[in-house]
């Protein structure tokens, strides 16, 4: 049902300063925006990859909302007030009453085929639909949409039928003629996969939501991954749980390993992380203290030359994680780089991390016919440590390779480690 991501909405308080970001510093393309009174929204492309970036109101409207909720007879309209109110932000394509104090990713949108079936099998599976069913129009065409709760905090889902427009983007959005707009050198090509952040044993009731609501299927991360346990990344500075899903057009029931698809399109993943118990404190409840609840952590985007845009987002000050000093001298790892026709240099140079799966497949952008991924994080780019990108490239590797994961987890760990150190030293001095 959830075909594919349209695209991922962020909720920030000054836009123009990330719009600015994103442009200059990731090379993503101002192609279109919504500015009125008491209204900011700015999309950036790069590829496929699209973000809007929502500016939050101080003093946002608080208005009754018209809702959907299950019934005996069927999905029934009705209106929700909670407290005898609902706070609507006034951001096209977008709802939300459970808003975060701090900048968030706040909405994945999907494209779908048919919203009022859509939004009918989220309801009768026991969602939460935020929103009535809407047509917005302008002379390019209509799209058809909705809202709907997901089970993560502040992320919300909207359902969006495109077929009947022809324009660049959405009804209600203009071309932007902003003097830093620029064209996208779509080194990043598209979303690669999703991370929330979740409390611990978070991870069945959603993964059960997005089936039953949404029709995505879990997969093993790598094939080291326990069905039942998901993958468990141990060590003596970080300690979490990931268990991954996706939109897949075989509906067969089951799991299934990462492996190629008939799909031609890649579609986005989803991944959940959850911390282990007996762990201490570690990034995800860092995320989860400061975000105020469970969100989306990180977003993955894949890049057709990784090295290359690592390269070009250094020359643009983006501050990137710096893997473990032990990583490029593990047992066989030298081996592996040589295997798949990367250069070692040109990885360590750069902080770029590679990790090779056992399978072969058939795959323009494989050297010697063997999949590897290859990754990069960068630093958090809200003024909080709540959201990081992470720059992907696939090399015919669907799944995630179980060495890459433990590195970067620990590198996002250590980097929180030295900036609470070093947050506690200047606390100390100016006692």
């Amino acid at each position: 049902m959830a075909a594919d991501v349209h695209h991922i909405s962020l909720r920030v308080s000054n836009a123009r300063r990330l719009v600015k970001d994103l442009v200059d510093k990731f090379h993503f393309s101002l192609f279109t925006e919504r500015v009125g009174e008491g209204v900011k929204q700015f999309a950036v492309r790069s590829g496929s990859a699209i973000f809007v970036v929502n500016e939050r109101n101080s003093g946002e409207e608080l208005v009754s909302q018209t809702g959907l909720c299950n019934h005996d007879a069927g999905v029934n309209a009705f209106t929700e007030r909670r407290d005898g109110l609902s706070r609507e932000c006034h951001h096209l394509y977008d709802f939300s009453d459970v808003d975060t104090p701090v900048d968030s990713v706040c909405n994945v949108a999907f494209e779908v085929e048919d919203v009022d079936s859509s939004l009918e099998r989220v309801v009768r599976a026991g969602g939460r639909a935020l929103t009535d069913i809407k047509v917005t129009e302008d002379e390019q065409g209509s799209v058809t949409h909705a809202v709907v709760q997901s089970p993560i905090g502040n992320v919300v889902h909207t359902l969006l039928d495109k077929k009947l427009y022809k324009g660049l983007f959405l009804p209600g959005f203009d071309v932007s003629a902003d003097s830093w707009t620029r064209k996208s050198s779509a080194r990043l090509s598209r979303f690669d996969h999703v991370t929330y952040a979740c409390p611990r044993g978070a991870s069945p009731p959603i993964l059960e939501w997005y089936e039953r609501c949404l029709g995505l299927k879990r997969f093993l991360v790598n094939r080291e991954e326990s069905e039942d346990q998901g993958f468990i990344v141990q060590g003596t500075d970080v300690g979490m749980r990931l268990k991954a899903f996706e939109f897949w057009k075989c509906a067969e029931q089951g799991l299934r390993l990462p492996g190629p698809s008939s799909d031609v399109k890649p579609k986005v993943k989803f991944v959940i992380a959850e911390p282990l118990p007996g762990q201490g404190p570690n990034q995800v409840e860092t995320f989860l203290e400061q975000h105020g609840g469970p969100g989306i952590q990180h977003i993955g985007l894949h890049s057709p030359d990784i090295i290359s845009t690592t390269r070009q987002l250094r020359a643009a000050h983006v501050q990137l994680l710096k893997p473990p000093d032990t990583y490029y001298s593990e047992i066989g790892k030298l081996s592996e780089i040589h295997q798949v026709g990367q250069s070692l240099s040109a990885l360590q140079d750069n902080g770029v991390l590679l990790d090779a799966e056992a399978d072969a497949a058939d795959d323009e952008h494989c050297n010697n016919n063997q999949r590897y991924l290859m990754q990069v994080f960068t630093k958090p780019i809200f003024d909080e440590d709540t959201f990081f990108l992470e720059i992907i490239q696939r090399c015919g590797a669907t799944g995630f390779g179980a060495g890459n994961i433990t590195a970067l987890w620990r590198s996002v760990q250590a980097y929180l480690d030295q900036r609470m150190q070093l947050e506690n030293r200047q606390n100390n001095s100016s006692q």
